[in-house]
């Protein structure tokens, strides 16, 4: 018997952990477009609004940055940024440093570069809640969001 009940505690512990990670959100588990692109040099810009280098739509609050159409594709260890707009791509690899409840922490290597990311749920004021994939690299801060 009580073989039988240990069997069932580990069983029970084993399912559990698992379950833990279960919404876990993944940089692979959506393709990624751009909203926007930060510069992390806060002493060289004389605005707040210099800080915001490009967007990837129209954006009133930042009327001067560049409007600029990225798209990130990642699948088994392997990272592409598409940028439409100048007909570049970016390529390199991630691996995961981390997961946590709600998302994963990465390493990431593109053209060279070092950076990492975090894929996370952010949630709004009304409650409303999607994925969100900021990634810190080079010098600039690149804010990702599911595509549609």
């Amino acid at each position: 018997m009580k073989k039988i009940l240990s069997v069932l505690f580990v069983s029970f512990i084993v399912f559990a952990l698992s379950a833990c990670n279960a919404d876990v959100v993944a940089i692979e588990d959506y393709e990624w477009k751009m909203r926007t692109v930060m510069n992390n040099n806060t002493e060289a810009a004389q605005y707040q609004d210099e800080l915001v280098v490009a967007v990837g739509e129209a954006d009133e609050l930042y009327p001067d940055a560049e409007i600029v159409d990225m798209t990130l594709i990642a699948k088994d260890g392997e990272i592409a940024i598409i940028d439409t707009t100048n007909g570049k791509t970016y390529s390199g690899t991630y691996e995961i440093m981390q997961k946590t409840p709600k998302g994963t922490d990465y390493e990431i290597i593109i053209d060279g570069a070092t950076g990492y990311a975090i894929v996370a749920p952010t949630e709004y004021y009304g409650g409303s809640e999607i994925p969100t994939l900021p990634i810190n690299i080079d010098g600039y801060s690149l804010y990702f969001i599911p595509k549609e």
